[in-house]
């Protein structure tokens, strides 16, 4: 286990070297918020504290630290990054923690193009601190972390389903004849046909012989993004069919962030969940500047690096 904690802190070590010589900012958010992140399918871990004054608050741990970061960028409009510690309610696999580490940056002035090839820097850089080399093996396949592959969820779709990611259609035809059943599909409920596809039959494939980079999202699964000639520009970064990485060119419009959160806040309520909008942060949004941002898995990052299994064996201790 020393092994692990030795390159644990090799690879953290590098990663904020990266961002000291590329000129990003460090900064350091509340991890307890009176705001919840209002995010599609993530849920945030409650709790009551009561302060010195004896006033009973209601707060939630950071499922991310962007709505935070983004207001310290609306103020200061600079590269910067963070590394921290977040909580997501009700997650539990070999991927997946409640409580789990995450780098989270964003770049001034740059798209989500620019922001992969930073990404892919700090791939290489990680990698370097630990072997002096690019190349990795994970689950019995080498990959060199130099070299990545680019390609739009579209085309995603296509290589390893046949089907066209727009067309609810032939998203339902391709399950119903898929090898497993999925008897309870809705031809109707595009978000439900969209994510059985990708997480069943497109995700496992991403990044299998090249680390991959997927891009071009459905303006549906874009919230905080741009959306330009119908396509959420956002990406996401695969390794062995590991997502590790987030990226977004973000949106800056007050309007649209608001409709967003308001409608996840919605969405929400019916399910029991009646969470508060921080309109601190939808109205910060009026003085972002042009930016794209990302967030990393550094459990994840490590597991790939290490090669193991699952991220509980690069975490050291018990984490829930």
């Amino acid at each position: 286990m020393i092994d692990i904690y030795i390159k644990k802190h090799k690879v953290m070590k590098a990663i904020r070297e990266y961002f000291e010589k590329t000129g990003s900012i460090e900064v350091f958010t509340p991890i307890m918020n009176r705001f919840p992140n209002l995010d599609s399918n993530i849920f945030p871990v409650e709790l009551q504290v009561e302060n010195s004054c004896g006033e009973s608050i209601k707060a939630y741990l950071h499922t991310s630290p962007e709505y935070n970061m983004k207001k310290i960028l609306s103020q200061i409009k600079q590269d910067i990054h963070q590394i921290t510690h977040v909580f997501r309610n009700y997650e539990g696999s070999k991927l997946h923690t409640v409580e789990f580490m995450m780098l989270e940056w964003y770049r001034v002035g740059k798209d989500m193009y620019q922001l992969m090839e930073d990404t892919k820097s700090i791939f290489v850089e990680s990698a370097l601190s630990i072997y002096n080399k690019t190349e990795i093996l994970f689950r019995g396949k080498k990959y060199d972390l130099s070299k990545w592959e680019k390609i739009t969820l579209e085309e995603a779709f296509y290589r390893y389903t046949g089907t066209d990611l727009e067309n609810r259609d032939s998203l339902y035809k391709f399950l119903k004849n898929s090898p497993i059943k999925h008897e309870r599909i809705s031809p109707e409920n595009y978000e439900e046909l969209f994510f059985t596809v990708y997480s069943f039959y497109v995700e496992p494939n991403l990044g299998k012989d090249i680390p991959t980079f997927v891009y071009d999202f459905p303006p549906e699964f874009s919230a905080l993004s741009k959306v330009i000639d119908g396509k959420g520009k956002r990406f996401e970064a695969y390794i062995g069919g590991v997502e590790l990485v987030n990226g977004y060119y973000e949106l800056i419009d007050r309007e649209k962030v608001k409709d967003a959160l308001e409608k996840d806040k919605e969405k929400k309520s019916k399910s029991g969940k009646d969470y508060p909008v921080d309109y601190e942060f939808i109205n910060s949004t009026v003085n972002l500047p042009e930016c794209s941002g990302a967030s990393l898995g550094i459990d994840r990052l490590l597991m790939v690096l290490l090669n193991k299994n699952e991220i509980r064996e690069t975490q050291g201790l018990k984490w829930i």
